[in-house]
């Protein structure tokens, strides 16, 4: 479907290919979808095509979009869920980084464009689009914790 004369079937293989073809010299936009993120794109069109499907129906059953390549966001509204992995090992993601020099920002900062955090190796030390590291959290025994339900009420 992406190169007709190759032999590749794993639309992985083929992503590597076209990449070494053009000598790592080329947008991740111009190579086909990892696949997983096409797995994802298949699911949210088939969920599409079965509400078509049912229109006309009077009660039609429709599945819950969050099985079907969707999740919710903060606001509780329907996202595209791209992947259910990573996009890279996390060694690599680390390696990742933008130039911003005063703030991160969309279109300059690569990060931001490519929906990533911005990582320790990125120019900017200061910015907002870094991960926030969350401390560790002291385990309360049990009868701690029933303390503190007391207290509450």
């Amino acid at each position: 479907m992406y190169l007709p004369s190759t032999h590749t079937t794993e639309v992985n293989k083929l992503r590597y290919e076209l990449f070494c073809a053009r000598r790592g010299e080329v947008e991740s936009s111009q190579l086909p979808p990892c696949e997983d993120c096409l797995f994802m794109h298949a699911l949210r069109a088939n969920y599409q095509a079965a509400i078509w499907r049912r229109s006309l129906q009077s009660q039609p059953f429709v599945a819950n979009p969050t099985d079907c390549g969707w999740m919710t966001d903060e606001d509780g509204k329907l996202a595209v869920n791209w992947m259910r992995g990573s996009p890279a090992p996390d060694a690599v993601m680390q390696l990742l980084s933008c130039k911003c020099v005063r703030s991160c920002e969309l279109p300059k900062c690569t990060c931001l464009s490519n929906g990533l955090k911005c990582t320790d190796m990125c120019r900017l030390q200061t910015c907002q689009n870094k991960a926030i590291e969350e401390e560790p959290v002291a385990q309360q025994s049990d009868s701690e914790s029933d303390v503190d339900d007391i207290e509450e009420d």
